[in-house]
Protein backbone atom coordinates (compact mmCIF):
# COMPACT_ATOMS: atom_id res chain seq x y z
CA UNK A 1 0.00 0.00 0.00
CA UNK A 2 2.72 2.42 0.59
CA UNK A 3 4.49 1.59 -2.65
CA UNK A 4 1.54 1.83 -4.09
CA UNK A 5 0.91 5.62 -2.31
CA UNK A 6 4.41 6.75 -3.55
CA UNK A 7 3.57 5.25 -7.54
CA UNK A 8 0.45 7.61 -7.07
CA UNK A 9 2.03 10.77 -5.59
CA UNK A 10 5.02 10.53 -8.59
CA UNK A 11 2.49 10.28 -11.33
CA UNK A 12 0.41 13.22 -9.99
CA UNK A 13 3.60 15.21 -9.57
CA UNK A 14 4.46 14.02 -13.11
CA UNK A 15 0.74 15.09 -14.47
CA UNK A 16 1.35 18.66 -12.42
CA UNK A 17 4.74 19.11 -13.87
CA UNK A 18 3.83 18.16 -17.16
CA UNK A 19 0.29 20.63 -16.99
CA UNK A 20 2.66 23.58 -15.60
CA UNK A 21 4.64 23.63 -18.26
CA UNK A 22 2.23 23.60 -20.47
CA UNK A 23 0.44 26.45 -18.77
CA UNK A 24 4.04 28.32 -18.66
CA UNK A 25 4.56 27.89 -22.08
CA UNK A 26 1.06 28.92 -22.95
CA UNK A 27 1.29 32.22 -20.86
CA UNK A 28 4.85 33.04 -22.80
CA UNK A 29 3.11 32.72 -26.41
CA UNK A 30 -0.07 34.76 -25.28
CA UNK A 31 2.37 37.28 -23.85
CA UNK A 32 4.23 37.51 -26.47
CA UNK A 33 1.00 38.60 -28.96
CA UNK A 34 0.43 40.93 -26.06
CA UNK A 35 4.08 42.41 -26.15
CA UNK A 36 3.50 42.98 -30.39
CA UNK A 37 1.24 45.79 -30.58
CA UNK A 38 3.44 47.72 -27.40
CA UNK A 39 6.51 47.25 -29.27
CA UNK A 40 5.22 48.71 -32.32
CA UNK A 41 3.56 51.58 -30.07
CA UNK A 42 6.95 52.39 -28.95
CA UNK A 43 8.91 51.86 -32.30
CA UNK A 44 6.50 54.62 -33.63
CA UNK A 45 7.23 56.70 -30.87
CA UNK A 46 10.51 55.78 -29.15
CA UNK A 47 9.75 57.17 -25.76
CA UNK A 48 7.22 57.39 -23.70
CA UNK A 49 5.69 60.60 -22.91
CA UNK A 50 6.61 61.81 -19.40
CA UNK A 51 4.08 61.82 -16.86
CA UNK A 52 5.27 65.17 -14.59
CA UNK A 53 7.06 66.91 -17.30
CA UNK A 54 5.49 69.19 -20.86
CA UNK A 55 7.85 69.26 -23.11
CA UNK A 56 7.22 72.19 -25.61
CA UNK A 57 9.09 74.33 -28.62
CA UNK A 58 9.16 77.71 -28.45
CA UNK A 59 10.87 78.50 -31.54
CA UNK A 60 14.43 80.38 -30.33
CA UNK A 61 15.87 81.31 -27.18
CA UNK A 62 14.03 84.60 -25.20
CA UNK A 63 15.72 87.53 -25.31
CA UNK A 64 14.77 88.03 -21.94
CA UNK A 65 12.88 86.18 -18.78
CA UNK A 66 11.92 90.25 -17.55
CA UNK A 67 7.99 90.52 -18.48
CA UNK A 68 8.53 94.45 -18.09
CA UNK A 69 11.68 94.27 -20.72
CA UNK A 70 10.14 91.64 -23.14
CA UNK A 71 8.63 92.95 -26.57
CA UNK A 72 8.30 89.13 -28.54
CA UNK A 73 5.60 86.42 -27.92
CA UNK A 74 8.03 83.21 -27.65
CA UNK A 75 9.46 85.28 -24.24
CA UNK A 76 5.63 86.10 -23.56
CA UNK A 77 4.82 82.23 -23.70
CA UNK A 78 7.20 81.59 -20.98
CA UNK A 79 6.19 84.97 -18.48
CA UNK A 80 2.75 83.60 -19.10
CA UNK A 81 3.92 80.79 -16.81
CA UNK A 82 6.14 82.65 -14.71
CA UNK A 83 4.19 85.36 -13.65
CA UNK A 84 0.58 87.20 -12.89
CA UNK A 85 -1.02 90.30 -13.00
CA UNK A 86 -4.12 91.71 -11.11
CA UNK A 87 -6.05 90.24 -13.93
CA UNK A 88 -5.65 87.20 -15.85
CA UNK A 89 -7.43 85.67 -18.94
CA UNK A 90 -8.65 82.40 -19.92
CA UNK A 91 -8.90 80.50 -23.13
CA UNK A 92 -11.03 82.73 -25.01
CA UNK A 93 -8.87 85.20 -24.28
CA UNK A 94 -11.58 86.19 -21.51
CA UNK A 95 -10.65 88.23 -18.93
CA UNK A 96 -11.17 87.01 -14.96
CA UNK A 97 -9.63 87.33 -12.05
CA UNK A 98 -5.41 87.50 -11.47
CA UNK A 99 -3.83 88.31 -8.20
CA UNK A 100 -6.64 90.67 -7.34
CA UNK A 101 -9.69 88.77 -6.53
CA UNK A 102 -12.19 92.00 -7.48
CA UNK A 103 -12.12 95.41 -8.60
CA UNK A 104 -14.56 98.66 -8.90
CA UNK A 105 -14.53 100.81 -11.46
CA UNK A 106 -15.88 104.25 -10.93
CA UNK A 107 -18.77 105.87 -12.84
CA UNK A 108 -16.09 108.13 -15.39
CA UNK A 109 -14.29 105.09 -15.97
CA UNK A 110 -11.73 106.80 -14.85
CA UNK A 111 -10.87 105.32 -11.17
CA UNK A 112 -9.92 101.41 -10.54
CA UNK A 113 -9.54 99.75 -7.19
CA UNK A 114 -8.48 96.45 -7.01
CA UNK A 115 -8.77 94.13 -4.31
CA UNK A 116 -5.94 91.69 -4.00
CA UNK A 117 -6.45 88.12 -3.33
CA UNK A 118 -6.05 87.27 0.84
CA UNK A 119 -2.78 85.84 1.60
CA UNK A 120 -0.92 85.33 -1.89
CA UNK A 121 2.38 84.80 -1.78
CA UNK A 122 5.53 84.59 -4.60
CA UNK A 123 7.14 81.52 -4.90
CA UNK A 124 9.27 81.73 -1.95
CA UNK A 125 6.91 82.18 0.64
CA UNK A 126 7.05 85.63 0.89
CA UNK A 127 3.30 87.76 0.78
CA UNK A 128 2.34 89.58 -2.24
CA UNK A 129 1.39 93.09 -1.57
CA UNK A 130 -0.26 96.12 -3.00
CA UNK A 131 3.67 97.76 -2.34
CA UNK A 132 4.76 95.24 -5.33
CA UNK A 133 2.18 96.28 -6.97
CA UNK A 134 2.93 100.00 -7.21
CA UNK A 135 6.86 98.67 -7.62
CA UNK A 136 6.07 96.75 -10.72
CA UNK A 137 3.66 99.29 -12.63
CA UNK A 138 6.35 101.93 -11.86
CA UNK A 139 9.28 99.92 -12.87
CA UNK A 140 7.56 99.43 -16.43
CA UNK A 141 8.24 103.14 -17.36
CA UNK A 142 10.86 103.78 -15.26
CA UNK A 143 13.52 104.60 -18.48
CA UNK A 144 16.29 102.56 -16.75
CA UNK A 145 13.99 99.50 -17.35
CA UNK A 146 14.19 100.15 -21.20
CA UNK A 147 10.23 98.96 -21.88
CA UNK A 148 9.53 98.48 -25.14
CA UNK A 149 6.05 98.27 -24.13
CA UNK A 150 5.07 101.88 -21.92
CA UNK A 151 2.66 102.75 -24.58
CA UNK A 152 0.55 99.82 -22.83
CA UNK A 153 0.47 101.83 -20.09
CA UNK A 154 -0.16 105.44 -21.83
CA UNK A 155 -4.07 105.62 -20.55
CA UNK A 156 -2.59 105.80 -16.77
CA UNK A 157 -2.02 109.20 -15.25
CA UNK A 158 1.40 110.78 -16.42
CA UNK A 159 2.39 107.42 -17.03
CA UNK A 160 3.82 109.17 -20.65
CA UNK A 161 5.52 112.17 -18.52
CA UNK A 162 7.35 109.09 -16.16
CA UNK A 163 8.60 106.81 -19.11
CA UNK A 164 10.16 110.24 -20.77
CA UNK A 165 11.48 111.16 -17.69
CA UNK A 166 9.88 114.57 -17.41
CA UNK A 167 8.10 113.58 -14.12
CA UNK A 168 9.18 111.05 -11.16
CA UNK A 169 7.44 107.45 -10.69
CA UNK A 170 6.20 108.73 -7.38
CA UNK A 171 3.37 110.90 -9.90
CA UNK A 172 2.51 107.89 -11.53
CA UNK A 173 -1.32 107.23 -10.59
CA UNK A 174 -0.83 104.19 -9.55
CA UNK A 175 -1.28 104.07 -5.10
CA UNK A 176 -1.55 102.27 -2.74
CA UNK A 177 -4.88 102.22 -0.30
CA UNK A 178 -3.87 99.30 1.85
CA UNK A 179 -1.70 96.75 2.13
CA UNK A 180 -4.35 94.52 -0.36
CA UNK A 181 -5.84 97.48 -2.25
CA UNK A 182 -4.63 99.25 -5.20
CA UNK A 183 -6.18 102.40 -6.94
CA UNK A 184 -5.61 103.35 -10.40
CA UNK A 185 -6.06 106.77 -11.66
CA UNK A 186 -6.40 107.27 -15.84
CA UNK A 187 -6.24 110.12 -17.36
CA UNK A 188 -8.76 109.08 -19.70
CA UNK A 189 -12.06 106.55 -19.68
CA UNK A 190 -9.59 103.71 -21.55
CA UNK A 191 -12.25 101.01 -22.39
CA UNK A 192 -9.26 98.65 -23.26
CA UNK A 193 -7.65 99.28 -19.98
CA UNK A 194 -8.53 95.77 -17.75
CA UNK A 195 -7.73 94.00 -21.24
CA UNK A 196 -4.34 95.68 -21.36
CA UNK A 197 -3.71 94.30 -17.84
CA UNK A 198 -3.51 90.92 -19.13
CA UNK A 199 -0.18 91.17 -20.65
CA UNK A 200 2.89 90.28 -19.21
CA UNK A 201 4.02 94.00 -19.04
CA UNK A 202 1.88 94.53 -15.71
CA UNK A 203 3.23 91.45 -14.34
CA UNK A 204 3.66 91.79 -10.56
CA UNK A 205 7.29 91.10 -9.32
CA UNK A 206 8.78 91.00 -6.11
CA UNK A 207 10.27 94.55 -4.86
CA UNK A 208 11.93 93.06 -2.14
CA UNK A 209 13.66 90.23 -4.48
CA UNK A 210 14.55 92.81 -7.24
CA UNK A 211 16.16 95.43 -4.31
CA UNK A 212 18.39 91.99 -3.46
CA UNK A 213 19.27 91.19 -6.61
CA UNK A 214 19.46 93.90 -8.94
CA UNK A 215 19.85 92.86 -12.67
CA UNK A 216 20.21 89.26 -11.60
CA UNK A 217 16.92 88.64 -10.41
CA UNK A 218 15.70 86.95 -13.66
CA UNK A 219 18.23 84.68 -13.19
CA UNK A 220 17.13 81.13 -11.96
CA UNK A 221 19.30 81.44 -8.46
CA UNK A 222 17.31 84.93 -7.68
CA UNK A 223 14.03 84.51 -9.66
CA UNK A 224 10.46 85.18 -7.28
CA UNK A 225 7.48 84.29 -9.36
CA UNK A 226 4.40 85.24 -9.03
CA UNK A 227 2.83 82.49 -11.41
CA UNK A 228 1.77 78.91 -11.64
CA UNK A 229 5.68 77.96 -12.07
CA UNK A 230 8.68 79.21 -11.14
CA UNK A 231 11.98 78.75 -12.94
CA UNK A 232 14.19 76.39 -12.01
CA UNK A 233 17.34 75.73 -14.59
CA UNK A 234 18.13 78.13 -18.16
CA UNK A 235 20.59 76.74 -20.41
CA UNK A 236 21.17 79.04 -22.63
CA UNK A 237 20.29 77.81 -26.52
CA UNK A 238 19.96 74.71 -24.46
CA UNK A 239 16.05 74.62 -22.49
CA UNK A 240 14.09 76.46 -19.83
CA UNK A 241 12.76 74.49 -17.00
CA UNK A 242 9.75 75.46 -14.80
CA UNK A 243 8.57 73.55 -11.95
CA UNK A 244 5.05 74.15 -9.89
CA UNK A 245 5.01 77.15 -7.78
CA UNK A 246 3.86 75.41 -4.46
CA UNK A 247 2.51 78.92 -3.15
CA UNK A 248 0.46 79.85 -6.11
CA UNK A 249 -3.00 80.87 -5.16
CA UNK A 250 -4.71 78.11 -7.07
CA UNK A 251 -1.88 75.59 -6.91
CA UNK A 252 -4.03 72.79 -6.71
CA UNK A 253 -5.37 73.71 -10.11
CA UNK A 254 -2.17 73.20 -11.60
CA UNK A 255 -1.49 69.57 -12.62
CA UNK A 256 1.87 69.30 -14.43
CA UNK A 257 4.73 69.89 -12.07
CA UNK A 258 7.75 70.68 -14.62
CA UNK A 259 7.46 72.67 -17.77
CA UNK A 260 10.67 72.41 -20.39
CA UNK A 261 10.65 74.87 -23.02
CA UNK A 262 13.10 74.25 -26.24
CA UNK A 263 14.31 77.07 -28.14
CA UNK A 264 14.61 75.08 -31.46
CA UNK A 265 15.15 77.73 -34.27
CA UNK A 266 14.80 74.59 -37.09
CA UNK A 267 10.72 73.83 -37.41
CA UNK A 268 12.12 70.36 -39.20
CA UNK A 269 14.45 69.41 -35.97
CA UNK A 270 11.32 70.35 -33.92
CA UNK A 271 8.69 68.17 -35.48
CA UNK A 272 11.43 65.36 -35.84
CA UNK A 273 11.48 65.41 -32.19
CA UNK A 274 7.78 65.19 -31.85
CA UNK A 275 7.55 62.60 -34.04
CA UNK A 276 10.05 60.86 -31.35
CA UNK A 277 8.34 61.78 -28.24
CA UNK A 278 10.80 63.82 -27.46
CA UNK A 279 8.22 67.11 -27.75
CA UNK A 280 4.79 67.61 -26.57
CA UNK A 281 3.87 70.44 -28.60
CA UNK A 282 5.78 72.55 -31.44
CA UNK A 283 5.68 76.33 -31.58
CA UNK A 284 5.07 76.08 -35.93
CA UNK A 285 5.57 73.39 -38.43
CA UNK A 286 7.88 73.49 -41.77
CA UNK A 287 5.87 74.55 -44.35
CA UNK A 288 7.15 71.75 -46.64
CA UNK A 289 5.55 69.57 -44.61
CA UNK A 290 2.40 71.21 -43.76
CA UNK A 291 0.65 69.33 -46.10
CA UNK A 292 1.68 65.99 -45.61
CA UNK A 293 1.36 66.67 -41.22
CA UNK A 294 -2.35 68.06 -42.37
CA UNK A 295 -2.78 64.48 -43.68
CA UNK A 296 -1.22 62.01 -41.48
CA UNK A 297 -1.85 63.95 -37.84
CA UNK A 298 -5.57 65.17 -38.78
CA UNK A 299 -5.97 64.98 -34.67
CA UNK A 300 -2.99 66.71 -33.40
CA UNK A 301 -2.39 69.27 -35.93
CA UNK A 302 -3.90 72.86 -34.66
CA UNK A 303 -4.63 75.58 -37.23
CA UNK A 304 -6.00 78.80 -36.04
CA UNK A 305 -6.43 81.87 -37.64
CA UNK A 306 -4.92 84.79 -35.03
CA UNK A 307 -5.00 88.44 -34.28
CA UNK A 308 -1.69 88.93 -35.61
CA UNK A 309 0.17 90.56 -38.71
CA UNK A 310 3.24 90.21 -40.73
CA UNK A 311 4.78 93.01 -42.03
CA UNK A 312 7.98 94.51 -43.83
CA UNK A 313 9.24 97.89 -41.92
CA UNK A 314 10.72 100.04 -44.48
CA UNK A 315 13.45 102.53 -42.71
CA UNK A 316 12.73 106.01 -43.50
CA UNK A 317 16.17 107.08 -42.39
CA UNK A 318 17.61 105.00 -45.60
CA UNK A 319 17.31 108.64 -47.80
CA UNK A 320 16.03 106.08 -50.73
CA UNK A 321 13.03 105.08 -48.63
CA UNK A 322 12.23 108.30 -47.92
CA UNK A 323 10.52 108.44 -51.52
CA UNK A 324 6.49 107.67 -51.08
CA UNK A 325 6.53 106.25 -54.31
CA UNK A 326 9.07 104.09 -54.32
CA UNK A 327 7.78 102.66 -51.12
CA UNK A 328 4.06 102.25 -52.50
CA UNK A 329 5.85 100.85 -55.86
CA UNK A 330 7.22 98.03 -53.77
CA UNK A 331 4.17 97.22 -52.09
CA UNK A 332 2.30 96.78 -55.03
CA UNK A 333 4.94 94.50 -56.53
CA UNK A 334 3.85 92.01 -54.26
CA UNK A 335 1.38 89.01 -55.31
CA UNK A 336 -0.08 88.48 -51.58
CA UNK A 337 -2.13 85.88 -52.86
CA UNK A 338 0.60 83.83 -54.58
CA UNK A 339 3.00 84.24 -51.32
CA UNK A 340 -0.08 82.84 -49.45
CA UNK A 341 -1.30 79.92 -51.46
CA UNK A 342 1.34 78.95 -53.19
CA UNK A 343 4.20 79.77 -50.84
CA UNK A 344 3.23 79.30 -47.61
CA UNK A 345 0.17 77.24 -48.16
CA UNK A 346 -0.21 76.59 -44.42
CA UNK A 347 -3.97 78.89 -43.24
CA UNK A 348 -2.26 82.08 -43.59
CA UNK A 349 -4.37 84.81 -45.55
CA UNK A 350 -3.36 88.14 -47.38
CA UNK A 351 -3.34 91.30 -46.04
CA UNK A 352 -3.83 94.81 -47.49
CA UNK A 353 -4.25 96.66 -44.04
CA UNK A 354 -2.40 98.08 -41.36
CA UNK A 355 -4.45 96.06 -38.79
CA UNK A 356 -6.46 92.41 -39.35
CA UNK A 357 -9.74 93.41 -41.00
CA UNK A 358 -11.14 90.53 -37.89
CA UNK A 359 -9.96 92.89 -34.86
CA UNK A 360 -12.91 93.81 -32.79
CA UNK A 361 -15.22 91.38 -34.86
CA UNK A 362 -14.47 92.76 -38.33
CA UNK A 363 -15.40 96.63 -37.22
CA UNK A 364 -11.91 98.13 -39.53
CA UNK A 365 -12.27 95.56 -42.07
CA UNK A 366 -12.88 98.64 -44.50
CA UNK A 367 -9.93 100.37 -43.81
CA UNK A 368 -7.73 98.84 -46.77
CA UNK A 369 -5.48 100.31 -50.17
CA UNK A 370 -7.55 101.23 -52.66
CA UNK A 371 -5.96 99.17 -55.50
CA UNK A 372 -6.39 95.65 -52.84
CA UNK A 373 -9.42 94.56 -55.94
CA UNK A 374 -7.88 95.27 -58.77
CA UNK A 375 -6.28 92.26 -60.99
CA UNK A 376 -2.63 91.90 -61.17
CA UNK A 377 -2.03 93.36 -64.43
CA UNK A 378 -3.46 96.82 -63.35
CA UNK A 379 -1.55 96.39 -60.07
CA UNK A 380 1.74 95.45 -61.90
CA UNK A 381 1.58 98.78 -64.15
CA UNK A 382 0.88 101.18 -61.12
CA UNK A 383 4.17 99.60 -59.62
CA UNK A 384 6.02 100.44 -62.57
CA UNK A 385 4.70 103.52 -63.45
CA UNK A 386 5.79 104.83 -59.89
CA UNK A 387 9.35 103.14 -59.73
CA UNK A 388 9.69 105.13 -62.72
CA UNK A 389 8.53 108.41 -61.62
CA UNK A 390 10.97 107.52 -58.99
CA UNK A 391 13.72 107.53 -60.31
CA UNK A 392 14.24 103.77 -61.19
CA UNK A 393 14.50 101.94 -64.71
CA UNK A 394 16.67 100.24 -67.12
CA UNK A 395 19.54 101.98 -66.42
CA UNK A 396 18.96 102.95 -62.71
CA UNK A 397 17.71 99.67 -60.45
CA UNK A 398 16.89 100.08 -56.64
CA UNK A 399 19.08 98.13 -54.37
CA UNK A 400 17.85 96.81 -51.05
CA UNK A 401 18.78 94.65 -47.92
CA UNK A 402 15.73 92.30 -46.32
CA UNK A 403 17.19 91.17 -42.83
CA UNK A 404 15.10 88.61 -40.85
CA UNK A 405 15.34 86.19 -38.29
CA UNK A 406 17.01 82.74 -38.94
CA UNK A 407 13.51 80.56 -39.80
CA UNK A 408 12.27 78.58 -42.91
CA UNK A 409 9.17 80.53 -43.46
CA UNK A 410 11.04 83.69 -43.64
CA UNK A 411 13.53 82.74 -45.72
CA UNK A 412 11.03 81.63 -48.08
CA UNK A 413 8.68 84.65 -47.68
CA UNK A 414 12.30 86.67 -48.15
CA UNK A 415 12.82 84.69 -51.17
CA UNK A 416 9.72 84.93 -53.08
CA UNK A 417 9.36 88.65 -51.76
CA UNK A 418 13.13 89.10 -53.64
CA UNK A 419 12.06 87.45 -56.97
CA UNK A 420 8.39 89.25 -57.20
CA UNK A 421 10.88 92.68 -56.65
CA UNK A 422 12.92 91.45 -59.22
CA UNK A 423 10.83 90.32 -62.12
CA UNK A 424 7.98 93.27 -61.78
CA UNK A 425 10.62 96.07 -61.00
CA UNK A 426 14.53 94.71 -61.56
CA UNK A 427 15.09 95.31 -57.94
CA UNK A 428 18.44 94.05 -56.84
CA UNK A 429 17.88 92.50 -53.35
CA UNK A 430 20.33 91.07 -50.59
CA UNK A 431 19.26 88.51 -48.34
CA UNK A 432 20.44 88.67 -44.61
CA UNK A 433 19.44 86.36 -41.69
CA UNK A 434 20.27 86.54 -37.67
CA UNK A 435 19.34 85.16 -34.62
CA UNK A 436 15.95 86.20 -33.20
CA UNK A 437 17.47 87.84 -30.05
CA UNK A 438 20.41 89.84 -32.79
CA UNK A 439 17.63 90.19 -35.41
CA UNK A 440 15.58 92.65 -32.53
CA UNK A 441 18.53 94.48 -31.58
CA UNK A 442 19.18 94.75 -35.04
CA UNK A 443 15.79 96.24 -35.68
CA UNK A 444 15.40 98.37 -32.18
CA UNK A 445 18.84 99.80 -33.61
CA UNK A 446 17.41 100.60 -36.62
CA UNK A 447 20.42 99.06 -38.25
CA UNK A 448 18.37 97.52 -41.77
CA UNK A 449 16.60 98.98 -45.17
CA UNK A 450 14.01 96.74 -45.31
CA UNK A 451 13.31 94.17 -42.06
CA UNK A 452 10.62 91.53 -40.97
CA UNK A 453 8.15 92.84 -38.86
CA UNK A 454 5.32 90.98 -36.98
CA UNK A 455 3.04 92.31 -34.70
CA UNK A 456 0.36 90.53 -31.74
CA UNK A 457 -2.55 92.13 -31.08
CA UNK A 458 -2.47 92.62 -26.84
CA UNK A 459 -6.04 92.56 -26.65
CA UNK A 460 -8.85 92.31 -29.24
CA UNK A 461 -9.04 96.35 -29.79
CA UNK A 462 -7.81 98.04 -32.87
CA UNK A 463 -5.83 100.33 -30.35
CA UNK A 464 -3.54 97.74 -30.20
CA UNK A 465 -2.03 98.28 -33.23
CA UNK A 466 -1.26 101.80 -32.79
CA UNK A 467 1.92 102.24 -31.24
CA UNK A 468 3.40 100.64 -34.69
CA UNK A 469 3.03 104.29 -36.08
CA UNK A 470 3.22 106.86 -33.06
CA UNK A 471 5.87 109.30 -33.47
CA UNK A 472 7.66 108.61 -29.98
CA UNK A 473 6.69 104.68 -29.73
CA UNK A 474 9.75 102.30 -28.96
CA UNK A 475 8.08 99.76 -31.46
CA UNK A 476 7.99 102.25 -34.11
CA UNK A 477 10.69 100.53 -36.39
CA UNK A 478 10.43 102.57 -39.44
CA UNK A 479 10.85 106.12 -37.48
CA UNK A 480 7.69 107.40 -39.46
CA UNK A 481 5.73 110.05 -37.82
CA UNK A 482 2.31 111.95 -38.50
CA UNK A 483 1.26 114.56 -36.04
CA UNK A 484 -2.03 114.00 -37.54
CA UNK A 485 -1.95 111.00 -36.61
CA UNK A 486 -1.01 111.36 -33.13
CA UNK A 487 -4.12 113.48 -33.32
CA UNK A 488 -6.79 111.73 -34.68
CA UNK A 489 -5.87 108.75 -32.08
CA UNK A 490 -5.77 111.40 -29.07
CA UNK A 491 -8.89 112.83 -30.31
CA UNK A 492 -10.38 109.50 -30.45
CA UNK A 493 -9.28 108.51 -26.89
CA UNK A 494 -10.60 111.71 -25.64
CA UNK A 495 -14.44 111.15 -27.49
CA UNK A 496 -16.85 109.43 -25.02
CA UNK A 497 -19.20 108.69 -28.21
CA UNK A 498 -18.55 105.49 -29.74
CA UNK A 499 -19.46 106.21 -33.40
CA UNK A 500 -17.60 109.01 -33.63
CA UNK A 501 -14.47 107.51 -31.73
CA UNK A 502 -14.57 105.03 -34.27
CA UNK A 503 -14.69 107.17 -37.24
CA UNK A 504 -11.50 109.11 -35.66
CA UNK A 505 -9.82 105.64 -35.03
CA UNK A 506 -10.26 105.30 -38.79
CA UNK A 507 -8.99 108.23 -40.10
CA UNK A 508 -6.04 107.50 -38.18
CA UNK A 509 -5.64 104.06 -39.55
CA UNK A 510 -5.85 105.49 -43.24
CA UNK A 511 -3.09 107.95 -42.72
CA UNK A 512 -0.89 105.36 -41.53
CA UNK A 513 -2.08 102.73 -44.20
CA UNK A 514 -1.60 105.47 -46.84
CA UNK A 515 2.26 106.55 -45.75
CA UNK A 516 3.66 102.86 -46.87
CA UNK A 517 6.48 103.13 -43.80
CA UNK A 518 5.49 99.14 -43.55
CA UNK A 519 4.22 96.52 -46.57
CA UNK A 520 1.49 94.81 -45.26
CA UNK A 521 2.07 90.56 -46.24
CA UNK A 522 -0.89 88.21 -44.70
CA UNK A 523 -2.35 87.24 -41.12
CA UNK A 524 -0.97 84.70 -39.41
CA UNK A 525 -2.29 81.74 -38.25
CA UNK A 526 -1.10 79.49 -35.29
CA UNK A 527 0.20 76.20 -36.34
CA UNK A 528 1.32 73.62 -33.97
CA UNK A 529 1.59 70.26 -33.28
CA UNK A 530 0.11 68.65 -30.14
CA UNK A 531 -0.15 65.37 -28.66
CA UNK A 532 -3.15 63.66 -28.08
CA UNK A 533 -2.41 62.79 -24.04
CA UNK A 534 -2.28 66.90 -23.76
CA UNK A 535 -5.26 67.37 -22.50
CA UNK A 536 -7.13 71.04 -21.57
CA UNK A 537 -5.55 72.88 -24.20
CA UNK A 538 -7.94 74.33 -26.93
CA UNK A 539 -6.02 76.76 -29.20
CA UNK A 540 -8.95 77.34 -31.35
CA UNK A 541 -10.90 79.62 -29.63
CA UNK A 542 -7.27 81.42 -28.92
CA UNK A 543 -7.88 84.07 -31.25
CA UNK A 544 -4.31 85.95 -29.30
CA UNK A 545 -2.58 82.62 -29.18
CA UNK A 546 -2.08 83.85 -25.38
CA UNK A 547 -1.13 80.31 -23.86
CA UNK A 548 -0.47 79.24 -20.27
CA UNK A 549 0.76 75.66 -19.50
CA UNK A 550 -1.79 75.59 -15.86
CA UNK A 551 -4.25 74.82 -18.14
CA UNK A 552 -3.13 71.21 -19.04
CA UNK A 553 -3.08 67.73 -18.02
CA UNK A 554 -2.01 64.35 -19.40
Amino acid sequence: NRLSIICFLDVVYMCFRYFFNQLVNCFKLCGLFLLVPILLTACNNHKIHSVDTLNVDIGAEVPTLDPQAMEDMKSIRVANDLFEGLVSFDQSNKIIPGLAESWSISTDRKVYIFNLRPNIKFSDGSPITSEDVVFSFRRLLNPKTGSPYTLIASSILNANEVANGTKSSESLGVYMVSNNKVKIILRYADNDFLAKLMRPSFSIISKHNVDRCGSRWIEPKCMVTSGAYSLNEHVINGYILLTKNLYYYEESSVKIANIKFYPLVDANTSVSKYRSGELDMTWSVPIDQFSVLKKHFINELYISPIEATVYYNLNLLIPELKDIRLRKALSLAIDRNLLTKHVLQNGVVPLYSVVTPTIEYGKYNGVTYQWSTDNRENQISLAKKLYKEAGYGVSRNFNTTITYFTNDEQKKVALAIASMWKTVLGVEVTLKNQDWKSFLNTRRQGEYQISFGRWYADYNGVTTYFPIFQCNSTVNYTKYCSNAYDTYINLAMLNKNSSEQANLYKDALNIALNSYSIIPLYQLSSVRLVKPYVKGYDPRANNLDMVKSRWMHF
